[in-house]
């Protein structure tokens, strides 16, 4: 064979084995992207979606055009479950997951951005961790699909294999953008399973030098209002943006586990808390007014049994409703979309509430009488916080 023709030879076998990775990839699809094929025990469950949500999400709301978007950090995406009838206006709108893990206020405020101004968007949920602005210019190419990367990447063949080779029933994310976690996970089985699980996700909280029976100072509460500068920036250009697009714009204050409630108390943390959420909601006030139709503010603070699963509860992962004392199951998130989008502000009897200025004294003080009663019925919190605390350091 001439040298050429064995070059021909060979560009056309590579050619073809490109070719033949494409279409495998194509057909598999790990990243749950070209969604033409999906056969239980073939390709349905997609185990190297999670991580790779930087990928493929922003393209898939690009490609699928949902009217209704969840949008936060890894809490959002594990626990607010996009098929919630009160965020689907009863299955009239189609919904999106588009919260990413491990995202940062900075990268979330890029992607509410992108966000708004999607075609047909009726409502955006966001988790809001935050409320300075940021450069986007690394973020320029949300939407766009990546099909180098999601057909001839090692990245894509790799994910592929392990797609067939781990189709064992374990949902690990949902066709909408939910991520299961680590509640299937078979290591978190039993309690001591379990402690190891909050203690782990409780270290980076903990402080040099807790006070187990610190109070709430509310002289110390900031209610200054909120500076119009570069602090404030993003979170006001989604809210304005919001109300330029004639968007229902939900800011979402995660809830969290009881035991995270005290440690935040032990270490001197609470006020700071309450001064966040004063900021937000003095700043979404400013914006659109006092009960507007368009841009909410809920809080779901709590001393309730929804937010007080004991970690030794002889409850196996799948079944509880907290994976650790920040990662809730769609569960809790449910509850909370049930007040959300009950039609009416949430009474004391339902999970969370509406917040605003006017009523912001009185949610506090409302905040630490349910605390104290519940510690009272409830000694098991203090003593799982002290074990906590130790295995933690």
């Amino acid at each position: 064979m001439s040298p050429k023709r064995y070059t021909h030879a060979l560009l056309a076998a590579l050619l073809l084995l490109l070719a033949a990775a494409g279409a495998f990839n194509r057909v598999v699809d790990p990243f749950w992207y070209f969604r033409d094929i999906e056969i239980r025990g073939f390709n349905l469950d997609k185990p190297r979606f999670p991580r790779n949500e930087r990928l493929v999400k922003s393209a898939l709301v690009s490609k699928l055009r949902p009217n209704a978007i969840i949008l936060g950090s890894s809490y959002a995406e594990v626990g607010l479950p996009a098929t919630h009838a009160g965020l689907t206006d009863g299955g009239r709108l189609k919904p999106y997951n588009l919260s990413v893990s491990g995202g940062a206020w900075t990268e979330v405020y890029c992607y509410a951005l992108y966000a708004l101004r999607q075609p047909g968007l009726n409502r955006l949920v966001l988790g809001v961790s935050g409320s300075t602005a940021a450069s986007c210019d690394g973020y320029a190419n949300l939407g766009d699909a990546d099909y180098a990367k999601l057909l001839f990447s090692q990245n894509a063949l790799s994910a592929s294999w392990e797609t067939l080779r781990r189709q064992d029933g374990k949902p690990r994310v949902t066709a909408e953008g939910m991520w299961y976690f680590k509640r299937f996970d078979e290591k978190l089985r039993g309690d001591e399973d379990i402690v190891v699980n909050f203690a782990n996700e409780l270290r980076s909280h903990l402080c040099q030098a807790p006070q187990r029976d610190r109070g709430l100072d509310v002289r110390l509460v900031n209610r200054a209002k909120p500076p119009a500068d570069a602090s404030t920036a993003g979170l006001r250009g989604i809210v304005r943006l919001a109300l330029e697009k004639n968007v229902r714009l939900v800011l979402l204050i995660y809830p969290k586990h009881v035991l995270h409630y005290e440690m935040e108390r032990r270490c001197g943390e609470l006020e700071a808390r309450w001064s966040e959420l004063w900021n937000i909601v003095s700043l979404v006030e400013e914006e659109a007014g006092a009960d507007s139709p368009l841009v909410e503010v809920w809080d779901f603070h709590g001393y309730r049994e929804i937010n007080a699963e004991r970690v030794r509860a002889g409850i196996a992962m799948p079944k509880r409703l907290w994976q650790d004392a920040g990662h809730f199951n769609h569960e809790v998130g449910s509850a909370a979309f049930d007040s959300i989008f009950a039609g009416e502000a949430a009474s004391p009897s339902k999970y969370g509430r509406r917040v605003s200025t006017h009523e912001f004294d009185r949610f506090i003080e409302e905040s630490e009488n349910e605390r104290r009663a519940f510690l009272a019925g409830h000694a098991w919190v203090q003593q799982e916080l002290d074990e906590l605390t130790r295995a933690s350091r």
